[in-house]
This record gives structure tokens, C-alpha cells and sequence, in this order.
């Protein structure tokens, strides 16, 4: 009998962590920000918009006052402390890096995240190049492996290739 109680929380778990959100009635789906040491810095929220890809909000502290680069990338593996192990961004047509480029964007490129003199950071923004479930011809970010959330330690210029100038990534969300 005892085995049956983390089973079902288990279950419970796994149900749950998809769910629809009670604003929009659509699925969302609520992820740690990690740090490059392995610390919870904040969350992420990825919400279904239909049509319109996915929105993101994602609040977070202990990030270093300015402009950041926050992209998608393919595996939902971070992987202190580099967070290589997530892959490059999501470009399954091999786009140009950057939402300034005229070959681009590819579907992970978002607008800088901005954090504030205290290190804090605030960001909303609808990605309309991917879905968080598949549903047509753009990537999903549920795919079999999952896909990743990062925050880079410069300002992507959203032009230069291969992101930008963005350079290390500092923290990390497993989206699966």
C-alpha cells in the first residue's frame, strides 16, 4: 500500500503540470528558471494562444541589470553550468539568426528581456513561430524531447549570426 500513494501523486503530477489556464481556458504551463549554478531564480509561464504560438511571461531575479538575449532552444536539458546540453535555438528551416535579419528570424528569436536595477527581470511576449503542442507545420515546444527557455548574459543584437552577440547562457527552463 505504500507504493500506491507516490504512484498516484506521481500521476497526479504528470496531469497536472499541462493544464488549462483558468484566464484563457487555453494550456499552460508553469517551469523554474534556473541560474548557471543550479539555483531557482524564477518561473516561467508558457500559455497555448492558438493561432498566435504561445505567450511567455517569465519573472525572475539575480539577473544582471540591462538587455538580455532569451531564446528557444531544442532539449529540454539544463545542464549546469553551461546549459549547453539544450542544443542550438529551434530553426528546423534554417532561418537567419535575428528578428532584424532579412533571411530570418528563426523561430526561437524574441525581443531582448530587460532586467531592472535591482536584478529583476519582467518579460511578456507572443512567439507566433512555435506552438507549445503540434499542430500544424510550426515546431512544437512539447516535442518528444521538450525544448528549452534560455537567458543569454548580453543584448542580442538581433542580426549578427549565430545569436546575436548574446554570448553565455546564465539561466535555464526545461520545457516538457
Amino acid at each position: 500500500m505504500r507504493l500506491l500513494l507516490p504512484l498516484s501523486y506521481i500521476a497526479f503530477v504528470t496531469l497536472t503540470a499541462c493544464q488549462p489556464s483558468p484566464e484563457t481556458g487555453s494550456e499552460s504551463l508553469t517551469i523554474d528558471l534556473i541560474s548557471s549554478a543550479g539555483e531557482d531564480i524564477g518561473d516561467v509561464t508558457i500559455t497555448d494562444a492558438g493561432d498566435a504560438g504561445v505567450t511567455l511571461a517569465v519573472t525572475a531575479r539575480k539577473i544582471a541589470e540591462g538587455p538580455h538575449g532569451i531564446h528557444f532552444h531544442v532539449k529540454a536539458d539544463c545542464q549546469t553550468p553551461d546549459f549547453k546540453s539544450a542544443g542550438g535555438h529551434i530553426n528546423p528551416e534554417g532561418h537567419k539568426h535575428g528578428l532584424d535579419h532579412p533571411e530570418g528570424p528563426d523561430n526561437a528569436d524574441m525581443p531582448n528581456a530587460v532586467a531592472d536595477a535591482q536584478d529583476n527581470l519582467s518579460y511578456a511576449y507572443t512567439n507566433e513561430r512555435v506552438t507549445l503542442v503540434k499542430r500544424d507545420n510550426r515546431p512544437a515546444l512539447l516535442d518528444a524531447d521538450g525544448s528549452s527557455l534560455m537567458i543569454h548574459i548580453n543584448a542580442d543584437d538581433q542580426i549578427t549570426q549565430p545569436i546575436g552577440g548574446a554570448g553565455a547562457r546564465i539561466a535555464c527552463a526545461e520545457i516538457k
